[in-house]
């Protein structure tokens, strides 16, 4: 495991922690035909890679908006009843939810009651400070399928 404490490299604390969903996939056949998103997470100089479904995107905000207000705050993107599986529609959520991590980030960064809150003395951002946080981001959790990230 690599730690680094904040502050070593300026530019880490403008943006300590890049999130990015490059793509998805689908997974599954018939019934449990889904897509599953990439997410390209690096936190200073640790960088992996988890693929999780829409459903698991809506446990994380329902989780944490009700542990952290801030999270109640931020848009995410809502259920769709109906053509869910068009590419076009997972196309534009894949943008929201890349847009949702994102202000999800900075708003645990900045919150004073979150263990990623960059102004803890003491704190070691790292990989293993964010799958801590929640095991959303966390390798092996979640996968079911052969994308998974086990």
């Amino acid at each position: 495991m690599v730690c680094r404490s904040l502050g070593a490299n300026p530019d880490d604390l403008k943006d300590p922690i890049k999130i990015s969903i490059p793509r998805y996939v689908l997974c599954g056949q018939g019934k449990d035909e889904h897509y599953e998103f990439e997410i390209k997470i690096t936190v200073l100089d640790e960088t992996w890679t988890v693929f999780r479904r829409y459903s698991r995107f809506r446990e994380l905000h329902k989780t944490l908006k009700l542990k952290y207000p801030e999270v109640a705050t931020l848009e995410f993107p809502p259920k769709k009843l109906f053509g869910n599986k068009d590419e076009r529609v997972i196309a534009e959520r894949r943008c929201h939810l890349e847009k949702y991590l994102r202000s999800f980030f900075s708003a645990m960064l900045k919150s004073p009651s979150s263990p990623l809150n960059i102004d803890k003395v003491g704190l070691t951002l790292s990989k293993y400070t964010v799958c801590e946080f929640s095991p959303f981001f966390r390798k092996g959790v979640f996968d079911y399928s052969s994308h998974g990230t086990s």
